[in-house]
């Protein structure tokens, strides 16, 4: 997969001609077969989504702590296409290549990043402990990270709630503070009211939250 990301350099949406799906000679040929022999992969088939062709410039997604999601927070935009032979060959050469590259005021205007399934996997707390000195917390688990530009959520409910951290605020603590796709260090002065048991934990990344864990 392919993640293209608006670099907000210029107001508006990005159209990425060479991989559109609504070229208008293209349109009549969108039969849903593979069988069709005028069938094209980025026409869409039967049960699969036709490839997305404008880089919006913001996107919203939602944090959900329990049940409905609570409020969206605003990224830069992207989409996320796959690497048919189309996109490919426009990511080597095509639009997709051109816009990734400086322009005449030295910034490109989308990021292209490569990435796998494995990368954007819903994440999973395995463990939460609290420290002695320093207090800190400590959440082990799987799939912390988010694809950029999205950033990953920890959520702290219950007893010694405190408001969502975010990973760059996380890490904008210092001393002990730490965030790896394996690990969550927060500084004992972020959560100074947490107990066990009665305080649970949450992470939120790339648009899947975990489950709940009790300190």
């Amino acid at each position: 997969m392919l993640r293209l990301i608006h670099n907000q350099t210029i107001a508006g949406s990005i159209f990425v001609d060479d991989i559109d799906d609504g070229l208008p000679n293209k349109n009549v040929h969108r039969l849903g077969s593979t069988a069709d022999p005028k069938a094209y992969p980025r026409d869409g088939y039967a049960n699969k989504a036709k490839q997305p062709s404008y880089v919006p410039v913001t996107k919203k997604y939602p944090v959900v702590v329990n049940g409905p999601p609570a409020w969206y927070s605003t990224v830069p935009g992207y989409i996320d296409v796959e690497q048919t032979p189309r996109v490919i060959l426009s990511a080597a050469k095509g639009k997709i290549f051109k816009l990734s590259q400086p322009g005449p005021t030295n910034y490109p205007l989308i990021t292209v990043v490569s990435f796998t399934a494995a990368d954007v996997a819903a994440p999973v707390v395995t463990g939460a402990t609290i420290g002695l000195i320093p207090a800190d917390l400590t959440i082990v688990g799987t799939g912390f990270l988010s694809l950029t530009p999205n950033d990953s959520t920890v959520y702290i409910t219950g007893t010694g709630a405190v408001a969502p951290l975010t990973r760059l605020a996380i890490l904008a603590l210092g001393g002990t503070a730490q965030f790896t796709d394996l690990l969550i260090v927060i500084p004992a002065a972020a959560v100074p009211l947490i107990a066990s048991p009665g305080t649970f934990v949450r992470v939120n990344s790339d648009d899947h939250i975990s489950n709940v864990f009790t300190v």
